[in-house]
């Protein structure tokens, strides 16, 4: 009767998920004065819920599936993506880059761009966002499907059709405040739903024989230099740990969005310092049960490492754990494709629909497009899905991703920010040789002209001569007689680079974050 109960409490479990998701989209559903207010929800909701959301929109299919597939594949180095690529572009963030924003006054990224440069600027940045975004929640739809397969035997159609409905429902009833507050009830499932799984996987490191070679090791064995290698220390700390960690962190829609979210500038700095620490957590969680995979399952070791997690999870959970784990995971690809989805809504209807197809409309009919928006991105991201299966493994295909556009738009960024000299055309200029070096790169590593270790390595390198291209063609061609956007908005961003007063809880918590970091570095080298 126990053995049956443990069933009915599994089966029980995605479905009573799925319901309450639907339900704080209803309780978060209001009557919505300004379309910013359905959009973005910038400056209104307490600390805890942003931090929470903010650390939920990092740990979607991204995090979940494709972390556990990098470490079943390439082993500890893994770690690189959590502490070198994570956790010092967080302090960044908090201590430099928040302030910034929230001086100059903007509700949007996009909306920062104009005003440093022009309307050109921000246009081009929002149709990138949009390409961005659909690809990514398309990847999220993909981990999804592949989860119900090994766990159901599910279809792959089937699968996404069933989560892309439930993340339409509550996101068009609430926006962004539904989707925030789904992300902090979905981060509570997946620390649930994966915390057994550490402890049932925890057998495999009583060998010491198992924890030999380079797989258990984080620098031991990475050559300095060296592209031939399946990654080395100048692509994981200058490609991933400088290049793309500070773009994704500093310039990612969806992030800043959930911070600009905090009501002040001082709550606002503590968002990533705070997320920072389930950072860490999440790493352990991810990374470890994935490294003893291939021991641990033996001849059940899935071919594709997309697979590793859920099938770690039949091999390890009984009916109702493996219920909750199930659903875990749901709800990490469900808020990776719901923060994707809602920053299609507001980059579409605020950035290009609003300024450039309809303007002077009532506020009604703006929120009424972000709705309808909605559908498209979710139809966009079905069809999206499907380039997925063209990739060994989703962090590949998403350091592609951001290599390609993320790299390149960070050098303009950058020059932008922290220089009086940077124009609108020097940007445009540096954001497309950038964006076309990366493509041709690329393009002569499929074609097998230019040879890597891994194609993460390649992403890695090809990511810093995107950086290095866009940044000195920007710089280059902003010379000339064109003059520097809005003086009085550059007032505001070097107000925002003065040294800022940051309060002693900041400081202990910055210093307390990086020195758990560079120990655990210590720990796994």
């Amino acid at each position: 009767m126990s053995g049956r109960f443990a069933r009915l409490l599994g089966i029980a479990v995605l479905p009573s998920y799925l319901a309450v998701t639907i339900l704080i989209g209803w309780v978060s559903k209001r009557r919505h004065s300004r379309a910013n207010d359905f959009l973005n929800a910038s400056r209104s909701l307490p600390l805890w819920v942003v931090v929470a959301a903010f650390l939920s929109a990092n740990c979607g299919a991204l995090e979940i599936v494709g972390l556990s597939a990098v470490a079943a594949q390439y082993g500890a180095p893994a770690f690189h993506f959590y502490w070198v690529g994570g956790i010092p572009g967080m302090v960044f963030l908090a201590g430099v880059m928040i302030p910034i924003y929230m001086r100059s006054g903007v509700q949007s990224l996009p909306e920062y761009l104009e005003g440093r440069f022009d309307a050109r600027v921000r246009l081009l940045n929002s149709w990138l966002v949009l390409a961005t975004g659909i690809a990514l929640g398309g990847i999220g739809l993909y981990a999804m499907a592949q989860v119900l397969y090994v766990v159901f035997g599910w279809p792959f159609t089937g699968s996404v059709v069933l989560a892309a409905t439930v993340v339409l429902i509550y996101a068009s009833l609430g926006g962004l405040r539904a989707t925030i507050y789904n992300q902090v009830f979905q981060l509570l499932v997946i620390v649930l739903g994966l915390a057994p799984l550490l402890y049932r996987t925890a057998t495999v490191f009583h060998s010491d024989s198992s924890r030999s070679g380079t797989h258990w090791h984080l620098w031991s064995g990475l050559p300095m230099i060296s592209p031939h290698a399946s990654l080395d220390q100048y692509g994981v700390i200058i490609g991933l740990g400088f290049i793309l960690s500070c773009s994704y962190w500093c310039t990612d829609f969806v992030l800043i969005q959930r911070a600009l979210t905090a009501k002040t500038i001082g709550s606002g700095q503590l968002v990533p310092l705070l997320a920072g620490f389930g950072k860490l957590g999440f790493s352990i969680l991810v990374v470890v049960p994935a490294l003893g995979a291939e021991a641990f399952l033996g001849r059940r070791m899935p071919v594709s490492f997309d697979q590793v997690l859920p099938a770690l999870m039949v091999a390890s959970y009984g009916p109702a754990l493996l219920g909750l784990g199930m659903t875990a995971l749901l709800a990490s690809l469900m808020s990776g494709l719901a923060a994707n989805v809602s920053a299609f809504s507001a980059v579409w209807t605020e950035e290009i629909y609003r300024k450039s197809i309809r303007r002077g409309a009532s506020e009604e009919h703006y929120i009424r497009m972000g709705r309808i928006s909605i559908f498209v991105a979710i139809a966009l991201s079905i069809a999206t899905s499907y380039f997925a299966f063209c990739f060994r493994d989703l962090m590949e295909y998403v350091q592609l991703l951001f290599s390609l556009f993320g790299a390149p738009f960070f050098a303009i960024f950058l020059i932008g920010t922290f220089t009086r000299r940077a124009t609108s055309r020097g940007a445009i200029a540096g954001l497309v040789s950038g964006v076309t070096v990366a493509i041709v790169h690329h393009g002569m590593v499929a074609a097998g002209w230019l040879v890597y270790g891994s194609l993460m390595s390649a992403n890695f390198y090809v990511a810093a001569f995107a950086f290095g291209t866009a940044l000195g063609v920007g710089l280059i061609c902003s010379k000339g007689t064109e003059t520097a956007r809005s003086d009085q908005f550059i007032a505001k961003l070097r107000q925002g680079n003065r040294p800022t007063r940051r309060s002693l809880t900041w400081w202990i918590l910055a210093a307390l974050l990086l020195t758990t970091c560079a120990f655990l570095n210590y720990l796994w080298r």
